[in-house]
């Protein structure tokens, strides 16, 4: 059992983390992946280094409420909660699960859950962007999965062939094939210049960009799925953990650190 005190020690960077096996049983979605078992890979130990602004103050917590480039922050420790402090809100939390994550908890998802987050302001970001999960496939969709999506405007997916992409309208960019029933780290970070994507820390692909992201979706984002007007389709069949969105390009640097590397 992880406890409240447990999870403020790994978030805060300040004990090691032994990672357990993800079970995807889904109780609560009827789901269990193939397979029959249900047990996944155990994921890999480790915690991502602290974040400090100079020697006299205190780590930075995972999610910084008082960071104005962070505007969504799930670590799914306390459930489906935003835990950044730039006022978004998920208004549907439906047949989700939970349990152990790449850091700590994470959400199980199935073909029925919906998590969705209401559109704010906060998630409208035109000249700087970064997106970033752990992402565990336990079933290889049949088009697409949906990481997260912010409809019209920006999104991150797992292809049929097993490869994460991101998409601003009007660009998109690769990454590698990935293996399935694996925490893997993606992340997407558009500068004003370019649009770049990076799995378990290390750049795969750049495109060039140069035109402001739109902010004229009003649909709000969905996690694990496909947002539309209409509501959610192309579900993630998996789990998610350590979702953040920020309104800035993290460093080469800081995404190896989210992503446990020491490149």
């Amino acid at each position: 059992m992880i406890t409240a005190e447990r999870t403020r020690i790994i978030r805060a960077g300040l004990g090691g983390a032994v990672k357990a096996t993800l079970a995807l049983g889904l109780v609560a979605c009827g789901f269990s992946p193939a397979g029959g078992s249900g047990d996944l890979p155990d994921a890999a130990p480790g915690d991502a280094p602290l974040t400090t602004i100079d020697a006299d103050e205190p780590p930075r917590a995972f999610c910084d409420r008082e960071d104005p480039d962070l505007r969504l922050c799930l670590t799914f420790e306390q459930g489906a909660a935003d835990e950044a402090g730039a006022g978004a809100v998920v208004d549907r939390a439906a047949n989700l699960g939970f349990g152990p994550g790449r850091v700590g908890g994470a959400v199980q998802l199935s073909s029925s859950s919906d998590l969705h987050v209401a559109e704010t302001p906060a998630l409208d970001v035109t000249t700087a962007l970064t997106m970033e999960a752990f992402v565990l496939v336990a079933e290889a969709p049949a088009n697409r999965a949906g990481i997260m999506d912010n409809n019209g405007q920006w999104g991150m997916w797992i292809g049929s062939n097993m490869r994460p992409y991101c998409t601003l309208v009007g660009s998109t960019v690769s990454g590698p094939t990935i293996a399935a029933a694996t925490w893997t780290h993606v992340a997407c970070v558009f500068d004003g210049q370019t649009y770049r994507i990076y799995v378990d820390g290390a750049l795969f692909g750049t495109v060039n960009r140069q035109v402001p992201a739109s902010t004229a979706g009003l649909d709000g984002v969905n996690v694990g799925q496909d947002c539309t007007p209409t509501g959610a389709n192309d579900p993630l069949t998996g789990g998610l953990d350590e979702v953040r969105v920020w309104a800035s390009a993290r460093s080469d640097a800081q995404l190896a650190a989210a992503a446990a590397r020491t490149e």
